[in-house]
């Protein structure tokens, strides 16, 4: 009987197992987000061969055979089959090669390549740029560079604009790139661009067929200088810059130049035989060193000059001449590399024609025509992808695109929000703060395809919907806003839908945000932003991998049903390919049976790590991933863009939470507060908690504790106070020293968000600090209701708000000079030796309207200037140092942090280095001020162009 009833027990289980194992989820057949609001465009690009990314690629071409011969920075070369799945295979590694670091720009097969399998590199190492012939073997089908088959062809000298680009002419002939061999300040610091004496800002014609008694190349009859006394018969044209990357058309021999420009302009020129580009003379079409003499030849100006409001380093392309896209045919493509847009210009009589082909995500490093004529895009640290540039042959859905909730298709009934068929709710660990706000969320899978998870990876199927919808918090919640994050053409758009005031229905929020107005459970009105679309791709982005909370570690939630992943496996939303995921797990913040270290590593990662993470978008290089020990965290540091008056401040300082960047930003509104975007409200048990938990890290010695936490100090003293005095009198003059200063008034907002201070103190406090300077009196703003606050304009408003305002200059000078305005912090008006970046009176010559100049104010990361562009350095013991880089030698490279302070770091010592995508110009420098402040600022700013 036992046997039998185990039997019958293994029968009934067994189904019920496969059932699980095989769970056929409820496809969502109801969906109507399809498509975007907006028309799309004419073109898109499409990445090929996905499987495949490359560390910081720098060129792509195509050989015989079909494969592409990629560079990448760091010297290694490979091949890639454009087809099938083969991993690509490395052919040679330019840094073994030179036996130390180098850059490696291009690479390019010599044109009877399938005869005498030739490749030319070129790359830079210890002061040299080199343009290197190598030999290669084939060896069971793969390629390689045959060692000691090196022969240096050319070189220059390296520093830094080298350009490097390597193409080889319909005439056969080797053309080459070279910059103009310094940093960006001065412009042409070694005044060569004028100077045909030298191989330096030029492009370079040489023949490499023909051996030469001196050398290994010969110069060609036809070549501009080649009986010009005292010039350099290589050179072709002169007068560029950085001209990083340019092409050849293969019909007609024409050659296009893309050079990256100084101040103001990106310049594209159409090149021919012994052409004067006109650098440092020029910049584009604008004066620049009249003093400097012009070269052999008059200055042409280029085909095409872009401002760098919409460019700022511009790569050359090929002259299309495929069959996909018809109406790009004999236009030479050339894009961005900061903005990632791609642009098309044609000679038509005595003119030129532009067109604009694509916005992409793309870091643009370089193009190629494949063996088809099609137009391929090379993608150096978005993906480190290959793209093609396809027809956009997705259908204007934009008139269809459901303006209300209610359209969506994702709830029966919107008024109680009953999910339709096929949208499973589930919840997170950790819930994202924001502003005290309610989330449900679920998740809409079209067809029967599920979300799959491999390890800490995740794919997801056409057109799945994310949904959060937030309420206020209370018994009786009112709807605020329902976010959607939908994948649609294999690319992720935010929307949001803002709820009306009676709760029927939410309409769908512009790309520019939205904001309303909301009768909060204290009974205080508050402002709900809904936030623009550029700002959800600050979080939601390729380096977070733009789902955020939708991950194994944050879904294992323990509720009444069980656990969230469990459902979602059980019910075939989600399916795991192997039995491995992600090995951590985050606790709830807020439960105070888990350990402290658990509860604030768990609030740091869902709160922060989606920009703080190590290909994140935030500009200081700390990380907050949960899965990272302390030491990796990267966090005993200072972060070189301010310590808010705090004393020896560091962005964690172990056991020192009142020195501690980390919690000074949490703690603030305004200026400086974090997360910059989407919270308006300070989370008070967030900074209780991550305060307390720095407090465990480490015994301090006395001498660098804060003040308020020192033995025998008087801001220790008056904390004292507050805990045991009961004279009115002591505890305001307690309450007036601690409030005096950053680290002082950090402990005391930390006692008011403990809720340790009666409604007396609490009303001692905020009137004390309200004539405080803002890194003082931000800290307790939250503290303030929003209507009895200061009209400052905060970090995101509409720029109407400060253009429509008529500026006063002379006002605006004394804006300059509080602590309100920060550009003083890094741009003095005049002295460059004083500036962190350009002084105020280059700004204002660059940008020369209130609304050019509102709009770099506001998005500082959007277009960066390569002068003033961050780089990142990790040293071998794991430091990370980020600044401009003022010097850099054959030893060492110098970078100066947003502080002004400098620091050398030994080259040898370096593990790895890489310019930032984020500005040193943080966000929101003019949150702090009034709109009618911020218009008296632009119009003193402005006023020192003339």
């Amino acid at each position: 009987m036992i046997l039998m009833s185990r039997l019958f027990a293994a029968c009934v289980l067994i189904p019920l197992l496969m059932s699980s194992v095989f769970a056929q989820r409820t496809p969502w057949n109801s969906s109507r987000l399809k498509g975007t609001p907006e028309t799309p465009p004419a073109y898109r690009v499409e990445r090929i061969r996905a499987d495949q990314s490359f560390d910081h690629p720098t060129s792509i071409h195509e050989i015989p055979g079909g494969k592409f011969l990629i560079t990448q920075i760091d010297g290694k070369v490979f091949t890639l089959a454009r087809h099938g799945d083969s991993a690509a295979a490395l052919v040679g590694d330019m840094a073994k090669v030179a036996g130390g670091s180098v850059g490696c720009f291009s690479a390019v097969p010599d044109p009877d390549f399938a005869g005498n399998g030739r490749l030319f590199v070129c790359f830079n190492n210890e002061g040299t740029t080199y343009v290197d012939r190598f030999e290669t073997a084939r060896d069971d089908g793969s390629l390689g560079i045959l060692p000691n088959s090196r022969t240096t062809i050319i070189t220059w000298p390296a520093g830094g604009h080298n350009a490097g680009c390597l193409r080889f002419g319909p005439d056969g002939m080797l053309y080459i790139s070279t910059g103009d061999g310094s940093g960006p300040n001065p412009p042409d610091g070694l005044t060569t661009g004028q100077d045909v004496s030298d191989l330096l800002g030029s492009i370079l014609r040489i023949d490499v067929r023909t051996a030469a008694p001196k050398g290994g190349y010969a110069i060609p009859k036809d070549n501009p200088f080649a009986k010009t006394k005292g010039a350099r018969p290589e050179i072709f044209a002169y007068g560029l810059r950085n001209p990083w990357k340019f092409n050849i058309d293969s019909r007609t021999g024409d050659v296009f130049v893309a050079d990256n420009g100084w101040e103001t302009w990106e310049m594209v020129h159409h090149v021919r035989s012994g052409q004067n580009c006109g650098w440092p003379v020029m910049e584009g079409r604008a004066e620049l060193r009249t003093e400097v003499p012009v070269g052999p030849t008059p200055i042409v100006p280029p085909a095409r000059d872009h401002h760098h409001s919409e460019a700022n380093s511009v790569i050359g392309g090929p002259v299309y001449r495929g069959g996909k896209l018809p109406e790009l045919n004999d236009y030479f493509i050339y894009g961005d590399y900061i903005t990632g847009t791609i642009w098309a210009l044609k000679k038509e009589g005595d003119g030129y024609s532009a067109a604009d082909v694509v916005d992409t995500d793309l870091r643009i490093t370089d193009f190629t025509q494949g063996a088809d004529g099609e137009l391929l895009v090379l993608d150096y640290d978005y993906t480190g992808g290959i793209y093609e540039v396809v027809p956009n042959d997705v259908p204007d859905l934009s008139n269809d695109f459901p303006r209300l909730l209610s359209e969506t298709g994702l709830f029966t009934s919107v008024g109680d929000l009953t999910p339709s068929a096929g949208v499973t709710a589930y919840d997170v660990v950790v819930q994202r703060w924001q502003d005290e706000a309610v989330a449900t969320r679920w998740v809409a899978i079209p067809g029967e395809a599920p979300i799959v998870f491999d390890g800490e990876a995740r794919s997801f199927p056409e057109g799945t919907v994310f949904a959060k919808h937030l309420t206020t918090p209370g018994e009786n919640p009112q709807p605020l806003e329902t976010q959607i994050l939908h994948r649609d053409n294999g690319r992720w758009n935010p929307y949001s839908y803002i709820w009306n005031d009676d709760g029927s229905d939410a309409a769908l929020v512009p790309p520019e945000g939205a904001n309303r107005t909301v009768k909060w459970r204290d009974g205080h009105d508050r402002t709900w932003r809904a936030s623009a679309t550029n700002e959800c791709r600050l979080c939601h982005n390729a380096g977070s991998d733009f789902v955020l909370g939708f991950q194994s570690s944050q879904l294992r939630k323990e509720t009444g049903k069980g656990n969230s992943l469990a459902r979602l496996l059980d019910s075939g939303v989600v399916k795991k390919t192997s039995a491995k995921l992600a090995s951590w797990s985050l606790v709830d913040p807020h439960d105070e049976s888990q350990s402290i270290d658990d509860r604030a590593r768990s609030y740091l990662h869902g709160n922060c790590s989606s920009c703080h993470h190590k290909r994140g978008n935030a500009i200081v290089s700390f990380y907050l991933k949960r899965d990272l020990s302390l030491p990796e965290m990267k966090t005993n540091k200072g972060t070189g863009i301010g310590t808010f008056g705090m004393e020896h401040a560091k962005v964690i300082a172990a056991g020192d939470p009142f020195r501690s960047v980390v919690t000074y930003r949490m703690s603030k509104l305004g200026y400086s507060r974090m997360p910059y975007i989407g919270s308006q409200v300070v989370d008070s048990k967030g900074v209780a908690l991550v305060a307390d938990w720095i407090a465990t890290l480490a015994d301090v010695p006395d001498p660098l504790l804060s003040p308020p936490l020192k033995g025998g100090s008087k801001e220790a003293a008056a904390l004292h106070t507050l805990s045991v005095s009961q004279s009115a009198g002591e505890r305001a003059a307690a309450i007036n020293l601690l409030s005096s200063t950053s680290s002082g008034s950090l402990a005391l907002a930390n006692r008011m968000h403990k809720g340790l201070l009666s409604q007396e103190d609490t009303a001692t406090v905020l009137r004390l600090v309200k004539d405080r300077p803002s890194d003082i009196r931000g800290l307790f703003d939250t503290f303030v209701p929003e209507s009895q606050r200061k009209k400052t304009l905060g970090t995101t408003f509409d720029p109407q708000v400060v253009l429509s305002r008529e500026g006063d200059l002379r006002r605006g000078k004394l804006v300059l000079q509080t602590t309100n305005a920060r550009c003083r912090l890094c741009h003095d008006v005049m002295d460059a030796s004083k500036s962190i970046g350009p002084t105020l009176t280059e700004v204002a010559k660059k940008h020369k309207t209130p609304a050019d100049l509102l709009t770099h104010i506001l998005k500082p990361s959007q277009k960066i200037d390569e002068k003033f562009a961050a780089w990142i350095v990790v040293t071998d013991d794991g430091r990370v140092f980020t600044g401009l880089k003022v010097k850099e030698t054959q030893e060492s490279v110098t970078l100066k942090a947003a502080n002004g302070q400098t620091t050398e770091v030994l080259l040898k010592n370096v593990d790895a280095m890489q310019r930032s995508k984020a500005s040193l110009m943080p966000n929101g420098v003019l949150s702090d001020l009034t709109a009618q402040e911020a218009a008296d600022l632009l119009a003193f700013i402005g006023s020192l162009a003339k």
